[in-house]
């Protein structure tokens, strides 16, 4: 039986598969190239790669669309017909796939994780895990599950600056600041061109306030994150949001035209970026201008196909159509979702506890209806985990609360919610200018 290069047993594979599926799992690490067709290569000369066939899957499952369920399907129909000739790796990837295909997210994350149990040096289970914990909103298991498989990686085995860029984004979504930035440049002095250490880096500084060092850190390792890279668009993101911090809408504005959204969205993933960037112009009183109803035609022609499969990307379609007055499109959209939280599946539950609510919420806001705004987002905010997305992103959510409070006249509230962010090493700018603007409200200045 062969092994890859970490020594884990794949089934039908020969030597040509097995180069392949080592040059697309660096493809999948480090979010250069397209893994799915250099995986297709080594399929062709070995129809009987179980793994190759699972692999496949697996990347077009964790894109996270509706679109590509369908050939994820075929592609684990294709791993089962190898069942008989399967390693037990193998058997409990077929079984997380079909988990997921049915729409069984924890479910298939435990399964995952009895597969990383026996095969810890496993470097692709590991990472399919990483991101569906990040699609679940699953903190502790962004950091737990890497860290249960951490002892049996070091220096010597291929790809490990990934593992630990990984542990990184973990340790951030815990909270564990100082340790997540120092796995974070260990990671980059291995491998400089990781995008995702990167991008662990980045979120350590964007909670903690650090705006002009996030945007000197990212601008200096942009020739290392940026060409050619898949997941560039995320940390082009990031900068925009330095530069909204910081008050520099101009240059916000740019990066967005010339790396965010530069046209339509080829993925959802770069289309949830593009709304939430211009959701947080807007409650800063930006004039973005007609971009909001360029990215609107683009959740537009994908409503038939993707409302209702995963709740946080229906959530940045709905602010797309509240900002931009779709009544009917956002009419189409909410009824998706009723239907999507009445199933039994993972995102039924994130659909029903936050996608519903806050999606309700931002409708509210956009109405100027802010105190009903309030009501609906303030329940839920301490559990928007749920849902999916990391802290930044989900600090849209606390950012609409403060703004709604604000324009309701309760800057007691807004004050009460905005106190988090000036408690940061760097102090956040935009906190600061929040603060103020709740600091002149005569409702404030009666309650003190």
């Amino acid at each position: 039986m062969s092994s890859d290069a970490r020594g884990v047993s794949m089934t039908g594979a020969d030597a040509f598969a097995l180069a392949k599926y080592e040059a697309a799992l660096q493809q999948f690490q480090g979010y250069v190239g397209d893994p799915v067709a250099t995986i297709e290569e080594a399929l062709q000369a070995a129809p009987a790669f179980t793994a190759g066939h699972l692999f496949k899957a697996l990347v077009l499952y964790t894109l996270a669309e509706r679109k590509f369920v369908p050939m994820a399907s075929e592609a684990l129909e294709a791993a089962k017909a190898q069942v008989s000739r399967a390693n037990d790796r193998e058997r409990g990837l077929i079984e997380a796939t079909g988990l997921l295909v049915d729409g069984r997210w924890h479910a298939a994350c435990a399964a995952i994780d009895r597969v990383l149990a026996n095969h810890p040096r496993d470097a692709f289970a590991l990472q399919v895990g990483h991101l569906l914990d990040f699609y679940r909103g699953d903190a502790l298991n962004l950091r737990n599950r890497i860290s249960r498989v951490l002892p049996h990686w070091d220096a010597s085995v291929p790809g490990y600056s990934y593992v630990l860029g990984m542990h990184a984004f973990g340790l951030e979504e815990m909270n564990q600041y100082p340790e997540a930035e120092a796995t974070a440049l260990r990671a980059l002095s291995m491998q400089p061109k990781d995008g995702w250490a990167v991008h662990a880096a980045v979120h350590v500084m964007e909670m903690q306030g650090r705006v002009d060092e996030g945007i000197a850190f990212l601008s200096s390792r942009e020739a290392d994150w940026a060409p050619d890279n898949g997941f560039a668009f995320h940390n082009f993101w990031h900068l925009a949001l330095f530069q909204v911090d910081g008050a520099r809408y101009e240059q916000a504005l740019e990066l967005f035209d010339r790396h965010v959204h530069p046209g339509p969205a080829s993925y959802l993933l770069s289309l949830v970026d593009a709304t939430a960037l211009l959701w947080r112009l807007s409650l800063e009183g930006v004039n973005v201008g007609a971009r909001f109803d360029r990215v609107a035609d683009d959740w537009e022609a994908r409503l038939d196909g993707e409302a209702g499969f995963y709740a946080f990307n229906d959530v940045h379609a709905a602010i797309a159509f509240a900002a931009t007055g779709r009544d009917a499109a956002l009419a189409t959209l909410m009824a998706r979702m009723n239907e999507a939280a009445s199933r039994e599946d993972a995102n039924a539950a994130m659909t029903r506890d936050v996608g519903l609510p806050l999606a309700r919420g931002i409708v509210a806001f956009a109405q100027g209806r802010y105190g009903d705004s309030i009501a609906r987002i303030e329940p839920m905010r301490d559990h928007a985990h749920r849902f999916g997305g990391s802290h930044a992103q989900r600090d849209l959510v606390t950012l609409t609360l403060i703004e709604a409070s604000l324009r309701n006249g309760d800057a007691v509230r807004a004050r009460h919610y905005t106190a988090e962010r000036l408690v940061r090493p760097g102090k956040s700018q935009w906190g600061t200018r929040l603060w103020s603007r709740a600091a002149v409200s005569p409702r404030l200045s009666a309650a003190a």
